[in-house]
């Protein structure tokens, strides 16, 4: 039995890529199971709910096993006891990260917007028949991770794969599609600050310390207007605890494409000075992968 794994703090892609990959694995006929790290945030319910579709098993540790790594290949997003499983595949669309195996494994890591749309490619590559309910789950991760197709991320491999998901999936109105799913990503009422920080956080090893990068995609920055305070103690408690060198959030909102930065830490001094009235503002910043952390990097060499 092969399990598929998202990474921590899993996101629409993450789980629909753990879902998708087991099927593609049960088609070559190999044992495999979806599970997840994490919650199942609101975004990806609706895409659950839409396909119907039921959420993987909720595992945090994978020792002894043999483990298939989706949407990630930084240990820092892998299951705490990832060292002690063997990993035979990694399916991914980010930078090549810090995970090395003792055995020869498969790898698949496209300069896409979505590990979904490798999935794509993969399935097609082989000549295994897509489902219309795999093919509903592999349009929305790809749809939700390029936020319908405006992500810098985005690529044309992207656009012909929901195009031509689209058909398998019986979905006649994308663009209603688009807006449904953009309305549950972006819904975060009720939800309490370290909720929005963990909503979609990533760790990442950098010059010897570690560091998180969250980011919650907004409809209006004024959704979380009053919270800033809490958001920002919420950073600094997680550097506290976690000894990390630095800890931010990106408040995107997706119809502008401007994106605030909350940040603390030891290494927050550094982006002071680009700061304008007491706030950090990224213009035309939508991508964490693409914008946000490659930026961030070079400002905190």
């Amino acid at each position: 039995m092969i399990l598929v794994v998202g990474h921590k703090n899993p996101d629409s892609d993450s789980i629909c890529s753990a879902i998708v990959a087991t099927e593609l694995l049960t088609a070559r006929g190999v044992e495999a199971m979806p599970i997840r790290q994490g919650e199942i945030n609101r975004e990806t319910q609706h895409i659950l709910d839409v396909a119907g579709a039921v959420s993987p098993e909720l595992r945090t540790s994978v020792a002894g096993e043999q483990i298939w790594l989706v949407d990630y290949s930084d240990l820092a997003q892998a299951p705490d006891d990832v060292a002690d499983a063997e990993i035979l595949g990694i399916v991914d669309h980010h930078r090549l990260g810090d995970v090395m195996t003792v055995n020869p494994m498969e790898a698949w890591i496209w300069p896409v917007g979505c590990t979904n749309t490798v999935l794509f490619n993969m399935f097609k590559i082989e000549g295994h028949e897509i489902k219309p309910q795999i093919a509903k789950l592999m349009m929305s991760a790809i749809l939700s991770d390029t936020v319908g197709f405006a992500s810098p991320t985005c690529t044309q491999k992207d656009k012909d794969a929901v195009a031509e998901l689209a058909q398998i999936a019986d979905v006649q109105d994308v663009d209603t599609f688009i807006k449904e799913l953009l309305i549950a990503k972006t819904d975060i009422d009720g939800l309490s600050a370290a909720e929005l920080v963990e909503k979609d956080l990533k760790g990442y090893p950098f010059n010897g310390r570690d560091v998180v990068v969250g980011q919650v995609e907004l409809a209006t920055l004024e959704q979380v207007d009053g919270m800033i305070e809490a958001l920002e103690a919420d950073l600094e408690r997680r550097c506290t605890e976690e000894s990390l060198a630095f800890a931010a959030v990106m408040l995107t909102d997706i119809t502008t494409a401007q994106t605030r930065l909350l940040y603390k830490g030891e290494w927050a001094e550094k982006l002071v000075k680009h700061e304008v009235d007491g706030m950090l503002m990224m213009e035309n910043t939508l991508s964490r992968k693409k914008q946000g952390w490659p930026w961030l990097q070079n400002e905190l060499v």
